[in-house]
């Protein structure tokens, strides 16, 4: 069952102007978008509210409500959303050997600077643990990710830079287990010098995935 946003049922008189002079709606509601994101990465689904979303995005509640029934298809939206952008991080059709994209990725889990595709996608976990209903679509999100990790660890079986024995599906494991932990401690630990040096991890991750190779 959706959850409704109870803070927002009660619209004000200056909401039911609705999206009056907004004539570009695909640019609102990419704002819509873009908002909801950084408002439900940063405060969470149940603390976030519809009216703040819109007055972030320069619209009203209305503009809101016009696209989505409630806060709940707004969070899906953004969820979405959310999950095309770290579609992109994937690199697979860089043009690197899949070792080096792996590498790349392994790079990329070190930030503790804001990120609010990551906040969000460590929401929609929490979230997904409370609503059942919800989980379905963080499973398919990971599924989705799971086969474009899968491919770039077959491209570099292929290659000869990772062990045919070794499993895929627990290398995919490892690399979507780290791609949100660590962005989790990492905001959990800024600021206070114990994440490792950026060339440090770097030589770390190198030396995992050389790990992987066949043996001699």
């Amino acid at each position: 069952m959706p959850v409704s946003d109870h803070g927002d049922a009660q619209r004000s008189g200056s909401d039911r102007r609705g999206d009056q002079g907004d004539h570009d709606h695909a640019a609102v509601a990419r704002r819509l978008i873009d908002s909801a994101i950084r408002a439900f990465g940063d405060k969470g689904f149940q603390s976030a509210s519809v009216s703040e979303i819109a007055r972030e995005a320069g619209t009203t509640a209305d503009a809101v409500y016009a696209r989505w029934s409630d806060k709940r298809e707004l969070f899906d939206a953004a969820f979405r959303e959310a999950a095309e952008r770290r579609m992109l991080l994937l690199i697979k059709n860089a043009p690197e050997a899949a070792a080096s994209k792996l590498a790349m990725l392994g790079d990329n889990l070190l930030t503790t600077h804001r990120d609010n595709t990551r906040d969000l996608w460590i929401e929609a976990c929490a979230h997904a643990m409370r609503d059942e209903d919800w989980r379905p679509m963080l499973a398919a999100a990971l599924d989705v990710e799971a086969r474009e990790l899968s491919e770039i660890v077959e491209d570099a079986k292929a290659a000869g830079d990772i062990d045919h024995d070794l499993s895929t599906t627990a290398i995919v494991f490892l690399c979507q287990s780290l791609g949100l932990g660590s962005h989790l401690v990492a905001r959990s630990l800024a600021n206070n010098g114990s994440e490792p040096d950026a060339d440090d991890w770097s030589r770390f991750i190198g030396r995992l995935i050389r790990g992987l190779a066949p043996r001699a």
